[in-house]
């Protein structure tokens, strides 16, 4: 049984602030790739420039802090290979994710993607619970369900879900399940890389194989032609192209890692579902998509799961939970070895 460190206390409400305002970021996607698409700018390219641009983000923020510091960013040598290996396998499951759901949005409606995209936080619960020994108590096994429903009815109340064309919900399946594999490596696989080099550092690689799956497109033709080049040809491709890589990649995926870390994977990706609902309200407000009743009651259900989640006191800390993201005098233990160490206690 893994001994506990005196950390309880009031609900986290940093950690809250910052998986609530990456939901909301993340939710702007929807309306800024309406613009991008109705400006010409096809959806490779702007999954690429969303890439390329939350990496550069997250670079200049670096430097700038370690130059206002005098602090040197984390050495990422000083870290075990297999942390290593988790980083890189987060940059592809960034990748395969986006790919898999922008392919989805164009087989299946975007109301079932998204239906079948948000069972990852019950993913995320169940393996946090039987592979790395996160105990959920009632209350917030009531609120992932009281989330997931009302991110059901918010999904289905933008209308008829479509035919149910099997590689489209077997695409978004598999985004739902990257997602699972990149909010448990971001808290357990490279939890001791500081958030904003983990989130340079998955989106840098994410951006990388975006250009390299590029030209192979255009080597081997298989579909439209792809243009990166289009967000330049006016400024109505530009400014959603730079949103998206400033509001929907960049802020969102550093707070993310952060709240993940300060929260824990089961309750960062039940509040994480608050994103459709502000997708929703934004294109009520943006696009003219007034919301139905069954949204908003969605909507209210999606809350009250994220207020569920603070009625009772931040647990104690598991020593295989405890991180600290600063830089250690030696090196860095795996989470397996932590692990290991408590049972040998």
């Amino acid at each position: 049984m893994s001994r506990r460190h005196p950390a309880s206390g009031p609900p986290d409400l940093a950690g809250v602030g910052l998986v609530v305002l990456a939901a909301a970021c993340f939710g702007t996607l929807g309306p800024l790739s309406r613009f991008a698409g109705d400006a010409g700018v096809d959806s490779l390219s702007i999954v690429t420039w969303r890439a390329g641009l939350g990496a550069g983000v997250m670079v200049g923020f670096i430097v700038i802090r370690a130059a206002l510091s005098g602090s040197r960013p984390f050495s990422l040598r000083r870290l075990p290979v297999r942390d290593r290996w988790f980083m890189v396998a987060a940059a592809a499951a960034n990748t395969l994710l986006n790919l898999a759901a922008f392919i989805a949005f164009e087989r299946i409606t975007i109301a079932l993607t998204l239906l079948v995209f948000y069972l990852y936080p019950a993913g995320v619960a169940i393996l946090s619970t039987l592979w790395f020994g996160e105990r959920l108590d009632r209350l917030r096994w009531v609120a992932l369900g009281v989330s997931l429903a009302g991110m059901g009815l918010v999904v289905a109340g933008a209308g008829a879900l479509g035919e149910l064309d099997l590689l489209g919900i077997g695409l978004a399946f598999l985004a739902a399940m990257t997602q699972v594999f990149y909010v448990l490596a971001a808290r357990h696989g490279f939890a001791h890389v500081p958030g904003p080099q983990a989130a340079a550092l998955t989106m840098g690689g994410a951006f990388m194989l975006y250009l390299l799956i590029v030209a192979l497109v255009s080597l081997v033709p298989i579909g439209p032609t792809i243009a990166l080049a289009r967000p330049l040809a006016s400024f109505d491709a530009l400014w959603p192209v730079l949103l998206a890589g400033l509001i929907g990649a960049g802020v969102p995926t550093v707070s993310f890692i952060v709240g993940i870390r300060r929260l824990g994977p089961s309750p960062a990706a039940i509040l994480a579902t608050l994103e459709p609902v502000v997708g929703v309200l934004l294109a009520a407000w943006l696009l003219a998509e007034q919301p139905t009743p069954l949204q908003l009651i969605g909507g209210a259900f999606i809350l009250a799961a994220a207020v569920l989640l603070q009625l009772r006191p931040r647990g104690p800390v598991a020593d295989h939970e405890a991180v600290n993201c600063e830089e250690p005098d030696g090196p860095v233990p795996t989470d397996l070895e932590e692990r290991a160490d408590v049972r040998a206690r």
